[in-house]
């Protein structure tokens, strides 16, 4: 029995991390195959952004219903179900040639992750051994950036020599085939059900919004974010108008950006020990200086990568930093489950508002002045956190 138990830990752990990796792989690709996916469509290159904000629209719809919807039916019918619209979304992505279609069947694709990475967080904080907890938050922090510096270039060197569509088909039959293994390991859900209603759903945000604080810090977040996805959302243009690289050309600066991302996930216990004020601020004021010295495409390459890495490095820092302060920011809260819940929500809401802006204005705008609206908004966004953390876990510390 115990060696029966440990193989359905590890299995659940590594189903995890390849389920997750897939559809951000899916996800992360667009921006850096915008050339591809242009000549495919055949519309303007910053409309393919639309294709990002259609797929983080149904991920937002996926994680404002998941946590109520799962308390309604099994969780092997809400992973069955997430599994149709994953699978489902991407092989009906790349057999459709007709633009409109395909931003419905990427909505469809992103509440399908968005109910998966639901199921994730019941996992990892109601059900999964003790011993594989650890384990789990790390996939659950790590399979993202590790898609970036992987699974992108992977497909985008596939593109070229077979097809992007073929390669994106393989992410679904990755994705069938690691969804069933976690079926099979998935701890049995015995929790009492009850129906599923919009009043109960809304009950629990409106519960939430309530809560002191609340509105200024998810404000800040909000703000904050539009800069490291609005970036992440135009990389691809950003490469092409800049640097004038290839599509495959883009794989390996992501390889060397997603790396950074990914390494930092495991520095940032270690860069605690200098306390967590100061490293708050080192992080926050290196990732705007960093953001500042390359956003505008005058540095040389490989130094413009050098700076991008060190953005989404401090990025990490900080935003680590702040999930763990959030039990104090909100020492008042008895639902901390739901606004855990909100950082998600409200992170990809501004990866939804700004590559639909982006998708809109990039034209209009250009490079430097998207550039400079989302320095802007980071700043801003900077304050807004910092406001709230001296009232609060910044009170009385030491620096």
């Amino acid at each position: 029995m115990k060696d029966k138990a440990l193989i359905k830990g590890w299995t659940l752990v590594v189903s995890s991390f390849a389920v997750v990796f897939a559809f951000s792989t899916v996800d992360h690709a667009i921006s850096p195959l915008v050339e591809w996916l242009q000549a495919f469509f055949g519309v303007a290159a910053v409309n393919i952004l639309w294709l990002i904000s259609s797929c983080t629209a149904g991920i937002v719809v996926g994680l404002f219903v998941g946590p109520q919807f799962i308390k309604s039916v099994r969780i092997s019918r809400a992973v069955w179900l997430s599994l149709l619209m994953m699978a489902g979304g991407v092989w009906a992505f790349v057999a459709t040639p007709s633009f409109a279609l395909s931003l419905a069947v990427r909505f469809v694709f992103g509440l399908g992750a968005g109910l998966f990475s639901t199921v994730l967080w019941w996992l990892a904080y109601e059900s999964i051994d003790r011993r594989f907890y650890t384990p789990m938050i790390t996939v659950l922090t790590a399979a993202r950036p590790m898609a970036v510096a992987a699974g992108v270039p992977l497909v985008m060197y596939g593109g070229q020599y077979i097809s992007w569509r073929w390669s994106f088909a393989a992410l679904g039959v990755i994705t069938v085939l690691f969804c069933l293994a976690f079926l099979w390991a998935s701890p049995t859900d015995n929790a009492v059900k009850h129906p599923f209603t919009p009043k109960a759903l809304l009950q629990r945000y409106r519960a939430a919004w309530n809560t002191p604080r609340l509105k200024t810090f998810f404000s800040a977040m909000f703000i904050n974010r539009l800069c490291y996805f609005g970036f992440y959302s135009m990389l691809g243009l950003w490469f092409i108008g800049y640097y004038d690289l290839k599509t495959v050309e883009i794989a390996r600066p992501l390889m060397a950006i997603g790396i950074c991302e990914t390494l930092i996930n495991f520095m940032v216990p270690f860069l605690l020990k200098v306390g967590a004020k100061k490293l708050f601020y080192v992080s926050v004021l290196g990732n705007a200086a960093a953001f500042a010295v390359f956003a505008w495409g005058v540095l040389p390459l490989w130094w413009a990568i050098v700076f991008i890495g060190l953005f989404a490095m401090t990025d990490r820092i900080y935003n680590m930093l702040l999930l763990l302060f959030i039990p104090k920011v909100f020492d008042s809260s008895k639902d901390r489950t739901t606004i855990g819940s909100l950082v998600t929500l409200v992170s990809w809401a501004a990866l939804m508002a700004v590559s639909w802006l982006e998708g809109a204005l990039l034209n209009v705008v250009g490079l430097n002045g998207t550039a400079a609206f989302l320095l802007v908004a980071l700043i801003a966004g900077t304050a807004l956190y910092i406001k709230v953390l001296k009232r609060t876990v910044f009170a009385g510390a030491a620096a």
